[in-house]
């Protein structure tokens, strides 16, 4: 085997393994998208479940043909004023920061190429022709350059990509600007609560009241707009975690079952067991019977602490609503950071699903405390990254490796291997190792005492990209610089020359500073793979692979409960942190190579073409946002962008300098300030408008800042009260087939029942005993499977939560008697001893004081099976509840259970004299 030179091999081993992995992404994009295009008809559920949970208005069009690329028409023929309706302003605005980046990248791109024929004829000039021994990509860089009048070119690139970057960034604010005012005089902003509604934080426990609260906003404040309603919390108490355990047991039960009836035409004489407790003194106890004490118990107490709602003690914050939008945006401003130390703070109130309802009990200070906390971690965390990506260094850069660990050359006389190792596996490790950083620095943000999960996504997304920053590009270029130079000074003391004066010498030596300057340029390289590497993530992602597998192997090997596979249908939310941190970074990447080392354009305008026609399509067919904000994430983007810049044009010119164009340098002084100065501009001009609603007179009548819509009864203290007090239970799912089964698995009696609730229908199977106790399981249709209700509730009334008042029942004539005696039910069969004494101690279910008035949700299009269902009502009759023909009590107690507002309809049969004896039993 020849040998070859480590400069030649080290240009073979960049090139190689440059081309080997371009044309490996390319094979495997090109196979990904074909692969796509054969699934996405035969895969619904995983490549379009939008279209089966969004309302008319918000339906993605359909695409009719079935051919590979036939979802790339409908997709591109979409403008952003029809996807604001169909996919929210937030999906839009990431849309249009990836469109403008894709044509900022073509331009610098076409602009670039003049940069590179500068480049390669001041090489020639400079060298008196190409070098040989080379990297011939360095030829399209400032490598080679060595005379200071070529940098001038650099100098005015320089300007000239900042002006078209400024123009870019200019008009996109103030086009957002005229989407948000549209987006603050839609109907769905202007038919919600929370759009004339104002957060109250940190109130002092003298105004914990509804009317403390009042008297403090038009007494001591001096408001002077009509106040509507005024509300002030209260303590949830063990509520939110008594739902949590309730739910966990029924997924339990449900798995339980699933296992156990896996067989409609019989059941085992095994019933399932579990061990409980540990070591020796653990209890074996049947599964069934034991959950569904649980869930029984959890049901008595989550009721109970419900009943005494109004008992318990008043907290520190509250709402209260105007009669008006523009009313409410106008306290908000003019209140905004006026407001003194140890006062409350008052804000817009967000969507109630947005809410962080721990955080809101934060005092003011607390928050602050955690605040400065949190970014100490946050600050350590990103220095004690410091030791992997060094060694993630040594990996990209084989050089490096054999300079430190010389047993490796041997990894020289494989071009295409070490080229491959180079080129794939530095940016695979990294995408690797990024991949939990965001669940860290969202646990980190909720410490840090966010009111909401908008703003923590917003703050994750600062995080993520100064993490980034500070990681993946200072602390890479400083460590890859710091092992060149250690590997001069190894090879100094490989050749016998240990003094002092020779380490010095090394350092000082005349071509160093130009040295440091090209090991920012000779990483540009492996930016080059990484931005390449991800583009074939973008396929991916379009392509659902892991979530296609992950959903098959699920249904088809995990034995799924019914929910399980409802929820599988669900639409994913689209992670808006992660999405613009990946496109930020590489926007970073772009433009800080852009001028020295263009050849990087191409990849980013090429990456950025494809990921806009992907999340185009995965925001219409795939994804949600899980609470709409009208786009806010924008002036959080727009930072980080003009952060960039300075951050680039800080670099040019140390670059220079570097390169000892000192007078050029100069030249580029000015540029950070513009950056700076455009920052302040737009904030002046366009900040007040997208954070606050002013009408115009100019405005049709219906926006006029009234408040004039369906929802104008609605309470705040029912829209902006803790889920915990009115969330529904859920209740044991199993498929309609075994449902007959369910009379031996409880030795009981089974009465059937049909709830509609808001356009749907469920049936329960209520299991009776001796003892007139009961207990509620839903059977679910196998065409119900591939269908999430609760999906589509949020779907079509985002930012609330779900609205269950809309109950009506059917009651069956279907009874299910056991032959024999009736068995104990559930809660008193055999059990640990210590649950039945625990039982004692909770209350029993009183009729409540208070009926609990909740607004109707009228969807615009109902579930696709209603349609089945509605045929069935002719076989169960409606009760009404002013007819002499009531409801049982039995059948009273099964809705009250399923939806956990139990005050309201027991107090609404009691003013009505129902009479609740049961003819049937």
């Amino acid at each position: 085997m020849s040998y070859v030179g480590r400069d030649e091999q080290g240009a073979n081993i960049t090139i190689k393994g440059m081309f080997s992995q371009l044309a490996i992404n390319v094979a495997i994009g090109a196979g990904t998208l074909i692969m796509f295009g054969i699934l996405r008809p035969r895969n619904g559920i995983v490549y379009a479940p939008k279209q089966k949970y969004s309302s008319e208005k918000k339906q993605p069009p359909k695409i009719e043909n079935q051919g590979l690329f036939s979802w790339v028409g409908p997709v591109r023929s979409l403008t952003d004023n029809e996807l604001i309706d169909k996919i929210g302003l937030d999906a839009v605005m990431f849309l249009r920061f990836i469109n403008m980046c894709r044509n900022m990248f073509f331009w610098l791109f076409i602009i670039g190429l003049a940069i590179i024929g500068t480049n390669i004829f001041g090489t020639i000039q400079d060298r008196k022709g190409l070098p040989k021994t080379d990297n011939p990509l360095k030829y399209l860089s400032i490598s080679y350059l060595r005379k200071e009048h070529w940098f001038w070119a650099h100098v005015v690139f320089t300007w000239i990509f900042s002006l078209i970057i400024f123009r870019f960034l200019y008009i996109q604010y103030k086009e957002y600007t005229k989407l948000k005012k549209d987006y603050f005089r839609s109907e769905e902003y202007q038919s919600s609560l929370h759009s004339r509604t104002l957060l109250i934080t940190g109130v002092p426990s003298h105004m914990q009241s509804d009317e403390g609260l009042l008297k403090y906003i038009k007494e001591m404040l001096k408001i002077k707009q009509p106040i509507a309603q005024a509300h002030i919390s209260r303590k949830v108490g063990r509520l939110p975690e008594l739902i949590k355990e309730h739910d966990k047991s029924v997924r339990k039960l449900e798995s339980v079952l699933t296992r156990y009836l896996n067989n409609p035409n019989s059941i085992s004489s095994k019933r399932p067991k579990h061990t409980i407790g540990e070591g020796c003194s653990g209890e074996k106890v049947d599964s069934i019977n034991y959950y569904t004490t649980q869930i029984q118990r959890y049901e008595e107490e989550i009721n109970h602490e419900r009943e005494i709602m109004k008992e318990k003690k008043a907290i520190n914050y509250g709402f209260i609503s105007f009669t008006n939008i523009a009313d409410a945006h106008s306290v908000a401003k003019k209140l905004e950071g006026k407001v003194r130390i140890g006062e409350p703070e008052i804000m817009l109130a967000p969507w109630p699903k947005d809410i962080l309802w721990r955080n809101l009990t934060m005092t003011n200070a607390l928050r602050k405390t955690r605040r400065l906390i949190g970014y100490g971690i946050f600050i350590l965390l990103c220095f004690s990254w410091l030791g992997p990506l060094t060694i993630l260094t040594s990996v990209a850069q084989i050089d490096n490796l054999v300079e430190i660990a010389p047993f490796t050359e041997f990894l020289y006389s494989y071009d295409f291997v070490t080229g491959i190792i180079e080129a794939w596996m530095s940016p695979l490790i990294m995408a690797v190792f990024f991949a939990i950083l965001p669940n860290l620095l969202r646990l980190l943000s909720k410490y840090q005492g966010k009111l909401t999960k908008s703003s923590l996504d917003r703050s994750v997304l600062s995080k993520l990209y100064l993490f980034f920053i500070i990681n993946s590009i200072i602390i890479y270029t400083m460590s890859s610089t710091a092992l060149d130079l250690f590997a001069k000074i190894k090879a100094t003391i490989n050749a016998g020359n240990t003094d002092f004066k020779d380490f010095y010498k090394v350092i000082k030596e005349e071509e160093f500073l130009d040295q440091l300057a090209d090991s920012l340029i000779k990483v540009s390289t492996f930016w080059i793979n990484y931005i390449s590497l991800r583009g074939v993530g973008a396929i991916f992602d379009l392509a659902q692979i892991i979530s296609l597998i992950i959903t098959n192997v699920k249904r088809f090997f995990v034995r799924p409960t019914p929910r399980n596979l409802k929820e599988f249908s669900r639409p994913p939310d689209f992670d808006y942190p992660v999405y613009y941190n990946i496109h930020l970074f590489f926007f970073t990447i772009g433009i800080l190579y852009s001028v020295i080392a263009p050849l990087i354009l191409f990849f980013c305008f090429t990456y950025f073409s494809l990921a806009s026609l992907v999340y185009k399509y995965q925001l219409m067919y795939v994804f949600t946002t899980k609470i709409e904000t009208g786009g806010t994430f924008w002036r959080v983007v727009f930072n980080r962008l003009i952060v960039s810049l300075i951050f680039w044009q800080t670099v040019m010119i140390g670059v220079m300098n570097l390169k000892g164009a000192h007078i050029h340098s100069v030249a580029l002084f000015p540029l950070p300030f513009i950056a700076i100065l455009i920052k302040v501009i737009c904030s002046k001009r366009f900040d007040a408008p997208i954070r606050y609603y002013v009408p115009k007179k100019s405005d049709p009548e219906s926006y006029d800042g009234s408040f004039n819509n369906s929802h104008h009864d609605d309470k705040i203290s029912n829209r902006f009260g803790h889920p915990a007090f009115s969330a529904e239970l859920i209740t044991p799912m199993v498929h309609s087939n075994v449902k007959h089964l369910l009379r031996e698995v409880y030795n009981g009696r089974i009465d059937e029942t049909q709830i509609r609730r808001s356009g749907t229908i469920r049936t329960m199977s209520m299991i009776k005993s001796d003892r007139n106790q009961m207990f509620n399981i839903q059977t679910i249709d196998e065409k119900e499977l591939n269908w999430d209700d609760q999906a589509y509730y949020e779907e079509q009334n985002p930012g609330y939560y779900v609205d269950y008042s809309d109950t009506t029942s059917m009651y069956s004539d279907t009874t299910y008697k056991n032959s024999g005696p009736l068995t104990p039910t559930p809660t008193t069969m055999n059990l640990p001893q210590t649950y039945h004494q625990q039982r004692q101690h909770y209350p029993p279910r009183n009729a409540p004081t208070e009926f609990f008035e909740l607004q109707q949700v009228n969807h615009p299009r109902p579930p696709q099976y209603n349609n089945d269902h509605q045929q069935q009502r002719t076989i169960y009759p409606q009760h009404n509840n002013n007819s002499s023909s009531t409801l049982p009590l039995l059948h009273q107690r099964s809705v009250d259970n399923m939806s956990g507002y139990n005050q309201g309809y027991n107090q609404m049969y009691n003013s009505n004299n129902h009479n609740h004896n049961n003819p049937r039993f």
